[in-house]
This record gives structure tokens, C-alpha cells and sequence, in this order.
């Protein structure tokens, strides 16, 4: 047959050579191929159909020119290509199918077809996600996204699938696609956007994305596809499969989320011809059969004091645990939107309060009680962002106070609804509190509640809650110090070990004021099967010691100490901190 390759010149056949000589020139054909790769022969740049990409716009013309011209092509080359292209999304529009089927997980659409490279074009409504994917046969290429792309890389090795990477990438950054990347793209925005795909090999003539692997986490299978890198693909799409490596908990965690998702968009619409059930993906994500794997995944990367020791591993970990959660929510009736402390307050006095009451408050209490010789039997005592009460119950069934004399409130209805089962409590605002109404011999305020409110309110809730103590009566409470991020854990188990609470602290600026920003997220397994709670980011005011001795001084005239909540060793006037983090303040109105 016609040989289809051949240098500028030789326009013969086979057929037109002697046997011997047809030997020897594909002799020096194969010697040829092998010194200046197929990419570099002029037969390619000559195949170029100008009027075929003269329609195109000017920077996809100029990508595929360079990639003609261009010698020994790698990912890194062909990012180069692209970015120099200068492409605009705007371009890209007459390619955008934004109304593809919704069983399909994104828009696939081809602007050109080199025979050994694709240029295509996908599109992504917000909740579109890939599955996590190879490309093929693909050897080469590069990625250009024109919105807020949510972009994945996993490491693939033996028998082990993890996620390496997670980020939301900038409009326009270019990211170069290699034949080993296992990659995972969508959009969690909010926004429709574009993004331009560039695959090759020299090796082939077409269907260079053919054969691509697609990882189904939940079947322990990986595809064999020629389409688009679809969660839930049809089973008559399906090549082949064979065996996939074991994922580690988050990378498994993630994938069945998007799964679900996907699933039940192609349930909406009748159209799930997956052979996976809605209800079975449902009752296996949340399954406490996975409790093993997360905490022996988390433990690997703590040290001794409960600190993360892997920032990136814990990144994702929040990351993924945070869309779990809102699926989760998504399927049930956990989440009241109009108090964030709703499933926080179920798990509190497990993952704080009772750990918080045992290492330093109950310490503190009876401190408190004997520095200053107070009878809690004949006080009358307030609690100021009372929380579930569990320290006011230890007040009455420890310290002697009578139930009757304690009342508490909070601005949480959620935290109150638990707390009525232990006290008197009621909901509130320290502000609101009326000194005409009633006063308090002592008015009391644990677990940092103060720093909560904003910098502007700090003094203004110290100085009335010296409003509504009594003459000769006592102000007594806890903070925390500006630093105390160096002693905050970013893991806590509660004692029954079914709870893991993990938080992620950070120091940020308002108003030239500084603020410890934490976000938390809990997993429980005490309901049978694992519930994972985001309970959004909860924002401390810190203010230096000496300012918060200065509110106090202002607002009562009896005096005022501070101590470490902790060892209880009085913290001086000048001090900046204190070794525990936490600090005991008790001041005095005078009589």
C-alpha cells in the first residue's frame, strides 16, 4: 500500500522501489523518525488545513501553528503555548454548551482535531465535577480555565490512590497535563465558566483522549472510556474495568460526595443509567464502618500535643469534611440556618465543655470560692453566655449553689433548649440586662463568652455586667490571651473517643484590632453512624491583658485580679500573657 509518511521530496510509493531498495529506505525512514521525531517532519506543518483554521479565532490559530512547529513538545511547552496565546474566553463562547445534558458531569465540545493533538473546549455549570481521570493516550498537553476552577491532583502508586493537591484556580492560569496527571476538575462557584483543553501524541493519528481511565472509588473499579471523564458513566459506556487502588479516607470521602451528587441530578430526571443507587451511596458515605479509616488517617498527621504536623494533608482533610457536611445536610434535617450553634450545642460538652470544666474551670471555681470566701449557698449568681449549663450544674451539685439562686442566659436559642435541662436558663443579651430589674452578688461569665462580642462592645458588656452586681458583689470569669493560638488544639476527642472536633485557627486584623478566627468542624459517630457538622468559623476578640485589667478597674471599684486559669499564680499588672493562654479574671464592686 502507498506509505502515508515521507520527507518533503520523496512523494513515491513503495511500489515504486526495487524490494532491496525498499528495505533501505525504510531503514533510513525508521533512522529518520528516530532523530527528528514525527513532530518535526514538514509533511505535518505542511498538513495544516488553512482554510480549515482561518474560521477559528486567532489565538487558537496561533497554538495550533506552534504546536506544528514546535520540537519535542512536553506539558511545560505546551503551557508556554497557550499562555503566549493570549486566548479570551469570549472566544471560546461559540464552543460553550452550558445546557449539556445534566446527567453529563460538564460541556465537551472539540474546536479542532490535529489528528495527533485535540483542542477542546469544556463548560461548567456550578456543581459540575469530573470524575478523577487520566486522558488516554495522551502524552502532552495543557489546561486554561476562565473562571474559578476547583482543580484536584492525586498520586497514584501500587496499590494507593491519595489526593495530593487542592486549589481553586485563578481565571486564566494555564496548568500543564502530562500522561500520568490524575486530575479532578469542576466548579463549586456560583458562576458559568469556560475552560480550553490541549491533548497530543505524536504517536497516534486520532482519538488521542481514547482509552482514558476513570476512577470509580465507590466500586473499587477503574473505567475504560473513550468520552467525556464522567461521574456515574452508563454501563454501556463502559469498555472495560479492572482493579483500582485503595483510596485513603478523604480522597474517598470527596469522591463519593460528588458521586452522590451526581447521581441524584440523573435521578431527578429519570436518567440514571448508572446501576447505582441513590439510597445504597446514601446509607454507605455516612456508614460509621469509615470511623477507622478517618481517625487512622488523622492520627498519622498530629503530634503528641494534638497539633497538626501536615498542613496540606490538613487543608484538605477541612476541605473535604466541609462538603461532606453540606451534602450531608442537604439529605437531612440537621441544619438550622438561623442559629449556627444548632448541632454544635449537641456536641459541645463533649468536645468542650466537660474537658474545659476538668482541666482548669472546676479548678478555678473552687479557687475562686476560698481566695475570696464566698458561700455559694447564700449568693445569688448570673452566668453570662451559659452555654448547655454544664458548669452551672457543677456549680449546684458541686459548689453548693441552690438551683434557685442561678440563673443563666444565651444568645444561642440552641444552646439554651439543652441548658433548661440542667438550670434555670433563659435566651438573652448581656447588653438588654436591667440593674432595675434584678441584681446579682455575683455575676459570672466562663469560656472566653466575653470575647466574643466585637471590640467596640467589649467595654460596654464589662461595664454593665458591673450594672446589674450587687454592692460588695463579685465579677469572676475566663479569656484568653492574644496568643493563645500557640496552646490551641487543633484536634480534640471527647472522652468517649466518638467525637473528633477539629480547629483550625488563625490570626486576622479588623479595625487595627486583632481577632482568632477559628473554623470547626465535628465528626460523631454517636448516632450510629458518622455525622460530620460544619459549625462555620467563630471569631475572638483579642485584647492585651493590660487593656481588659484597664475595662475592669473602670467598671468596678473594688479591685481587680487576674490569674493563669490554669496554674493560678497571679499574673502581673505589665504582663503581655500567661503560660496556660487562659485567664482568671475577679473583680469587686466595692459596697
Amino acid at each position: 500500500m502507498p506509505c502515508r509518511f515521507y520527507p518533503t521530496g520523496l512523494k513515491h510509493t513503495f511500489n515504486d522501489f526495487p524490494v532491496l531498495s525498499k528495505t533501505l529506505y525504510w531503514s533510513l525512514f525508521k533512522l529518520y523518525l528516530g532523530k527528528r521525531n514525527i513532530k518535526k517532519m514538514s509533511f505535518f506543518r505542511n498538513t495544516i488545513d488553512q482554510n480549515k483554521i482561518s474560521t477559528l479565532p486567532s489565538s487558537i490559530q496561533a497554538i495550533i501553528r506552534a504546536i506544528y512547529k514546535a520540537p519535542d513538545l512536553s506539558p511545560g511547552k505546551v503551557k508556554n503555548i497557550v499562555k503566549q496565546a493570549q486566548v479570551q474566553e469570549k472566544e471560546l463562547l461559540p464552543w460553550a454548551d452550558f445546557d449539556h445534558p445534566q446527567q453529563d458531569c460538564y460541556g465537551r465540545k472539540m474546536v479542532y482535531d490535529g489528528g495527533f493533538f485535540d483542542i477542546m473546549v469544556m463548560s461548567w455549570v456550578p456543581g459540575d465535577f469530573s470524575a478523577l481521570h487520566d486522558h488516554g493516550y495522551a502524552q502532552w498537553g495543557a489546561v486554561q480555565t476562565f473562571g474559578a476552577a476547583e482543580h484536584a491532583v492525586f498520586w497514584v502508586q501500587d496499590s494507593e490512590i491519595r489526593t495530593l493537591s487542592r486549589q481553586i484556580m485563578k481565571a486564566g492560569q494555564v496548568i500543564g497535563v502530562g500522561h500520568q496527571l490524575v486530575h479532578q476538575m469542576g466548579n463549586s462557584g456560583t458562576h458559568n465558566y469556560l475552560s480550553l483543553h490541549i491533548y497530543g501524541n505524536y504517536t497516534r493519528e486520532e482519538n488521542v483522549t481514547a482509552d482514558a481511565r476513570i476512577f470509580d472509588l465507590d466500586d473499587q473499579d477503574i473505567h475504560r472510556a473513550d468520552g467525556g471523564a464522567f461521574f456515574a458513566l452508563p454501563l454501556k459506556q463502559i469498555k472495560s474495568r479492572e482493579t483500582c487502588p485503595t483510596p485513603d479516607f478523604l480522597t474517598r470521602l470527596r469522591h463519593q460526595v460528588e458521586l452522590m451528587r451526581r447521581v441524584q441530578r440523573a435521578e431527578n430526571i429519570g436518567q440514571n443509567e448508572s446501576g447505582k443507587s441513590l439510597e445504597a451511596l446514601t446509607k454507605d458515605l455516612f456508614d460509621v464502618r469509615h470511623w477507622n479509616s478517618f481517625v487512622n488517617d488523622l492520627e498519622e498527621h498530629l503530634d503528641d500535643a494534638g497539633q497538626n504536623n501536615h498542613s496540606a494533608f490538613w487543608k484538605l482533610l477541612n476541605w473535604e469534611l466541609k462538603e461532606a457536611a453540606a451534602l450531608q445536610n442537604s439529605v437531612s434535617a440537621f441544619e438550622n440556618k438561623e442559629d449556627y450553634f444548632q448541632t454544635y450545642a449537641e456536641l459541645y460538652d463533649e468536645v468542650l465543655g466537660k474537658p474545659c470544666l476538668d482541666e482548669f474551670m472546676a479548678t478555678y471555681l473552687r479557687f475562686f470560692i476560698k481566695q475570696y470566701d464566698i458561700d455559694f449557698a447564700h449568693q445569688k449568681l448570673i452566668s453570662i453566655g451559659c452555654g448547655t449549663g454544664l458548669t452551672e450544674q457543677f456549680m449546684i451539685n458541686e459548689l453548693g449553689m441552690p438551683q434557685e439562686h442561678l440563673y443563666g442566659i444565651d444568645i444561642s436559642e440552641a444552646m439554651i433548649k439543652v441548658a433548661q435541662t440542667r438550670i434555670h436558663a433563659e435566651v438573652g443579651d448581656a447588653l438588654e440586662l436591667d440593674p432595675a430589674i434584678k441584681m446579682w452578688d455575683l455575676t459570672f461569665c466562663g469560656l472566653n463568652v466575653f470575647q466574643y462580642v466585637d471590640h467596640t462592645f467589649l467595654q460596654q458588656v464589662i461595664e454593665q455586667a458591673a450594672r446589674i452586681t450587687s454592692p460588695g458583689g463579685h465579677f469572676f470569669g475566663d479569656f484568653i490571651t492574644p496568643d493563645h493560638i500557640r496552646g490551641y488544639p487543633h484536634v480534640i476527642y471527647s472522652e468517649c473517643g466518638d467525637i473528633v472536633s477539629l480547629r483550625s485557627p488563625e490570626l486576622i486584623e479588623k479595625d487595627h484590632y486583632m481577632y482568632q478566627r477559628s473554623s470547626i468542624v465535628n465528626v460523631s459517630k454517636k448516632s450510629g453512624k458518622l455525622r460530620i457538622t460544619n459549625e462555620g468559623q467563630h471569631t475572638l476578640f483579642l485584647p492585651p491583658l493590660s487593656k481588659v485589667r484597664e475595662y475592669f478597674k473602670q467598671a468596678f471599684d473594688g479591685g481587680v485580679d487576674m490569674y493563669d486559669a490554669v496554674s493560678l499564680t497571679p499574673i502581673p499588672a505589665d504582663a503581655d500573657t500567661c503560660t496556660s493562654t487562659r485567664y482568671l479574671v475577679v473583680a469587686k464592686k466595692a459596697k
